[in-house]
């Protein structure tokens, strides 16, 4: 894995290539290792992707997978959940640059972050019921909720690869698909932009939206209510709305 930072924005980079970046649980624990340690350390915003230009992460690693029987792979998947949970859960947002093929464990990293960029090479899809196997990660979950149920079930029961046109369409990427060249810039100036919000008020954001997705909207509201009333009350948004009168840039603390 290849971690770098430029000011208040990271990059990180599944780094294994010759395996089409595949997920293994020394890698996966990792991944949550490097991802709370940036959220901890003043990072604003991250992206997450793959090396190469053919995959994002084409999924578990199968060597790995063989060795595993029923108990282990209930413990190893649990795991993994905890780490996509806490990705999911992240205090700064995770963007996934997902530049080739986002398959199975791939596939569900991208759903567990804040929101995805794709590459017109970009290909997703959950492919394990034609290894007799289910979505071990979150993605049963998190597909049905992002792209509906109807959609989940033909993804998984099928097989088939969602390309980067219909992962737009579908709310799974957030901008029509990029060049390959032109994805990492892209999902940087994201990254930036998110940079210079309220890091407070990012972090409100991220939290009320996840808490809400689980809570009947009248319960989603009240969480909005507080935290909406608590920013007011803040110092940061004292500065921001400053700023707007001023007509200047605002000057938001580093660590919030």
């Amino acid at each position: 894995m290849v971690v770098e930072r430029d000011g208040a924005v990271a990059t990180v980079r599944i780094d294994r290539p010759a395996v089409h970046n595949a997920l293994n649980a020394r890698l996966v624990r990792r991944l949550g290792a490097e991802i709370g340690a940036l959220a901890a350390d003043g990072t604003r915003a991250i992206v997450l992707t793959g090396t190469g230009e053919k995959a994002f992460s084409a999924g578990a690693d199968l060597d790995e997978l063989a060795t595993l029987d029923a108990e282990t792979a209930h413990t190893v998947m649990r795991a993994g959940q905890a780490v996509f949970r806490e990705i999911e859960r992240s205090p700064v947002p995770v963007i996934a640059a997902v530049n080739g093929l986002a398959l199975g464990g791939g596939f569900e990293l991208v759903l567990a972050c804040s929101f995805a960029v794709v590459s017109h090479k970009a290909s997703l899809g959950l492919p394990e019921a034609g290894l007799g196997l289910i979505p071990g990660y979150g993605g049963t979950q998190r597909l049905a909720r992002v792209a509906g149920p109807a959609v989940a079930r033909h993804v998984m029961l099928t097989g088939s690869r969602i390309d980067a046109e219909r992962a737009y369409q579908l709310g799974l990427a957030v901008l029509p698909p990029t060049e390959p060249a032109e994805l990492l810039p892209t999902a940087l100036e994201l990254a930036g932009t998110i940079a210079t919000k309220g890091p407070r008020a990012c972090r409100a954001i991220l939290d009320v939206v996840d808490r809400g997705l689980d809570v009947p909207l009248d319960a989603g509201l009240a969480l909005e209510t507080g935290l909406a009333a608590l920013a007011i009350g803040g110092g940061e948004s004292s500065e921001g709305v400053a700023a707007f009168k001023d007509k200047r840039a605002p000057r938001f603390g580093e660590r919030a």
